[in-house]
């Protein structure tokens, strides 16, 4: 006799087959935790994975902090061992325009793993990294890069060991290289002023938006009563306008430069 052969359950193939295509995506999932950085990801995905804990063992303590503290450094700080002995050439020729300041990050690899003031500039180089910023976008000159900053400031005396740069340094840093930097009361009126004449603007920031301890950034413009900044730790950061009622309880110090 003769055996009819159960047809397979259309609900149970599904569900088979939403299995098989959820293992496959955990694969490739795995493989892209050792190969990149969560900011890769698209949005819905980047909670699926926080760390790279490989990639972070390899750091030094100063530089474990930044990637713990600053998800989109990350992709830079996996490069460390790569990077870490290397001397690479510093062209910013083909980012350096007069008029337009380009976003510069202190944990760029072509300076993040050198030394400054007993740390690395990827956790400590933004006071540097602004301050070039500000001349590049003053002169069109790329020779203003942020490693030769940082080496001045430390020659200088302008940096704190093991935390960051001395304020001292911004106005007497663009006086060092040919330029003027005037203190500036904490008004939006005359902050806009300064933009609107061609100015920029140094902020020494306190915790908040930017930053748990103290960072610098630069203002580049201002436009329908929002303010434009390069944030040297963070494009998102970059991306944004900014109100004067959101940057003005952050802000310690400022400073035009001209």
């Amino acid at each position: 006799m003769k055996h009819k052969r159960k047809r397979k359950s259309p609900i149970l193939l599904r569900w088979a087959l939403f299995l098989a295509l959820g293992l496959a995506l955990l694969l490739v999932l795995t493989g892209m935790r050792r190969h990149a950085d969560v900011d890769g990801l698209p949005e819905a995905l980047q909670g699926v994975y926080d760390r790279n804990p490989e990639a972070r063992s390899s750091l030094p303590e100063a530089l474990q902090e930044v990637y713990d503290q600053n998800p989109e450094a990350r992709s830079s700080l996996t490069q460390y061992q790569q990077y870490k002995d290397a001397d690479p050439v510093i062209d910013l020729s083909d980012e350096a325009f007069q008029g337009v300041p380009p976003l510069l990050l202190q944990w760029d690899v072509r300076w993040a793993f050198r030394n400054y003031n007993q740390s690395y500039m990827a956790a400590t180089g933004c006071g540097p990294t602004c301050l070039s910023m500000a001349l590049i976008g003053l002169t069109g000159d790329g020779s203003y890069d942020p490693w030769t900053l940082a080496q001045y400031a430390e020659s200088a005396g302008y940096s704190v060991p093991g935390s960051g740069t001395s304020w001292s340094f911004i106005p007497d840093g663009a006086a060092h290289y040919g330029r003027y930097a005037e203190e500036l009361p904490l008004s939006e009126d005359i902050v806009a002023e300064a933009l609107r004449s061609g100015k920029y603007v140094v902020l020494v920031v306190g915790p908040g938006d930017f930053t748990t301890t103290g960072h610098y950034l630069l203002l580049t413009g201002v436009e329908n009563g929002k303010f434009q900044l390069n944030d040297p730790n963070s494009p998102k950061n970059s991306e944004k306008d900014w109100s004067w009622e959101r940057l003005s309880p952050q802000i310690q110090n400022l400073w035009a430069i001209g």
